[in-house]
């Protein structure tokens, strides 16, 4: 079923990892998985997906792009070998279907699965269809697409997308950029830049307050819990016009103020440190993963809208101005401990010093393609790994409708994921000018 990669005729500029994919596979852990996953509402209406149907159309799929058919063996403590699916490989082997009788069963079964390893060395991603039993009203039919980081990252992911998505070939060239072109890579950082970066990093550390922090740490249990919201994208604009801020100044500024005004804990967080990915291909045109991360920090115990847009305004222009995030680059020509075990825990004693303690994605959304074997999509939400934080929230913003996927550490935060979306959602609602 698998043939290594040098057997194959393939495109090694695609199915080759690149350093920052290894970063991955260096922070994976079986109670761990560094999968990305995106939650798909469709449409309800007394007509349902059939398994089957689901199943032939990622069979016709599959041989669109290389990048499906890429799995990879070992990548923990032994040296990651990427495997390549052969012509008896079967596709629709990777989709499955679960039922389930409501809301909260829906939820606890997506959540077994982000707390779930995707299996090596098939192929890195798998779709599950979850149909609701007879009798379970108003809530639908759901499919949630799972994909490892180190395969892609969530931009380069909608090149998943294309597994599944209603249309012409025509219609599913808009994907071929994020499945076949080379996968990122960057090098030759300039040193000045490079040190002013690092002098960065220091600093946005000190000033979220070392290690020593007041909000819950990530844990090892592995257990996950997960919400969702959605809201107008013209109304969030709206919202930040009114405010005077850009739509990235006010989505940081509603999260800290959610946080604000429900915190997980008493006493609550003075300062949230923040993971923010930032993209470092400005094209959007790359297979893989082109993201590093800046570190920002939130205000956790102020419920004012206005001081909190002033603090995401300032901490946006540091990163701007200072550039942060190359300082944690996975650049291909920066030294590299020998030992693949040893690079792993470099880069986990990193992860455990920067000690952040929510993370924030703001991602754009490219797909036009809106149906799934003609089921319209009502959402598609993200949803992200916990890489060293206990709270996810990861939005993307996809024409009429941004959509917000929020992950927590059950064990560290029970119960927040829900009061944090409830909250959220009343911090926009709050935010829109008056009709």
């Amino acid at each position: 079923m698998n043939s290594p990669a040098g057997q194959a005729p393939v495109d090694a500029r695609v199915t080759e990892l690149a350093p920052p994919d290894h970063t991955y596979l260096h922070m994976d852990k079986a109670g761990a998985p560094m999968h990305w996953s995106m939650i798909l509402q469709l449409e309800g209406g007394g007509d349902v997906l059939g398994l089957d149907a689901v199943r032939e159309r990622v069979r016709e799929r599959s041989g669109l792009f290389e990048i499906f058919r890429l799995g990879i063996r070992n990548g923990r403590w032994r040296k990651p070998e990427v495997v390549l699916a052969d012509d008896s490989w079967d596709a629709g082997e990777h989709v499955t279907e679960l039922g389930f009788t409501d809301r909260a069963h829906l939820q606890r079964r997506v959540a077994k699965l982000l707390e779930s390893p995707l299996p090596r060395p098939r192929p890195f991603w798998d779709i599950t269809l979850f149909t609701p039993s007879a009798g379970a009203e108003g809530v639908g039919q759901w499919v949630l697409l799972r994909v490892h980081h180190s395969v892609s990252d969530g931009i380069a992911g909608a090149a998943f997308a294309a597994l599944l998505a209603d249309g012409e070939p025509e219609d599913l060239a808009e994907f071929e950029r994020f499945a076949t072109s080379p996968r990122f890579r960057i090098s030759g950082i300039d040193p000045e830049e490079l040190a002013e970066a690092k002098a960065a990093y220091g600093d946005q550390h000190a000033a979220g307050g070392g290690k020593k922090r007041a909000w819950p740490a990530l844990t090892k249990s592995g257990e996950r819990e997960y919400a969702l919201v959605d809201a107008s994208t013209r109304d969030l604009r709206k919202a930040a016009k009114r405010n005077d801020a850009t739509v990235h100044e006010f989505l940081l500024a509603a999260i800290g103020r959610a946080i604000s005004l429900n915190p997980p804990t008493s006493p609550q967080a003075d300062v949230v440190r923040v993971t923010l990915p930032v993209t470092l291909d400005d094209g959007f045109r790359h297979t893989g993963n082109a993201v590093s991360v800046a570190l920002l920090n939130l205000l956790g115990n102020e419920p004012d809208l206005t001081r909190q847009i002033d603090r995401a305004r300032s901490e946006l222009e540091t990163i701007a101005r200072r550039k942060p995030e190359l300082y944690l680059a996975a650049a291909d020509d920066l030294p590299r401990a020998p030992l693949w075990g040893l690079q792993r825990a470099i880069v986990n004693a990193s992860m455990s010093h920067m000690h952040p303690d929510i993370h924030i994605g703001i991602n754009p959304g490219f797909s036009r393609v809106r149906s799934v074997l003609g089921q319209s999509i009502v959402t598609l939400t993200p949803l992200s790994p916990l890489a060293g934080y206990s709270l996810s929230v990861t939005t993307l913003i996809l024409g009429h409708t941004t959509t917000f996927g929020v992950v927590t550490d059950a064990q560290a935060l029970p119960g927040y994921a829900d009061r944090f979306v409830a909250t959220l959602g009343e911090v926009l609602r709050e935010a829109l000018p008056s009709t």
